[in-house]
């Protein structure tokens, strides 16, 4: 998996000064993704799968674009509501619940497209979660370090 900023990556997103500030990464990342485009995310550059999820705000219903990780998982990919294993739910996962069938979509190496979500029940996902943990081993550190269930969603092309 990956090249030489991989490990380092992984490293950099266990450590508590990093969820700390993760609002700092987060900018950084917000940043790389607007000027390239949606080509290079910040965790691209650890060469790790990344896509960034376009959705209306539940409130506002601004357009929302928020650069993820991801996972390939039966036939579509996988993102997680980590939020770094904070106790408060991401603001994306809140947006993705609410938002209507068709209003969702990704961009991944500057392509865009329309998705259907699904965010996966307690029965589904086990091998889900086991994808997403094979790319982004703190997972498990943010699932201990939080007391709620780290939501998962499948994203699958709309054909």
């Amino acid at each position: 998996m990956g090249n030489l900023l991989t490990p380092l990556a992984i490293w950099f997103g266990r450590q508590d000064a990093t969820r700390e500030n993760s609002h700092l990464v987060v900018s950084v990342d917000r940043w790389l993704d607007r000027i390239s485009r949606g080509r290079v995310p910040l965790l691209r550059l650890a060469a790790l799968p990344t896509l960034t999820l376009h959705v209306p705000g539940r409130r506002s219903g601004t357009l929302r674009n928020t650069p993820l990780l991801c996972a390939s998982w039966n036939n579509g990919l996988v993102v997680v509501g980590s939020n770094w294993g904070g106790e408060s739910t991401p603001s994306w996962v809140h947006n993705l619940r609410a938002a209507g069938e068709g209003e969702v979509e990704i961009s991944v190496y500057g392509a865009r497209l329309v998705v259907d979500v699904r965010e996966l029940p307690d029965e589904e996902r086990g091998p889900a979660w086991d994808a997403a943990v094979r790319v982004w081993p703190n997972y498990e550190i943010y699932a201990r370090r939080t007391s709620r269930t780290l939501p998962l969603f499948h994203l699958t092309p709309r054909l």
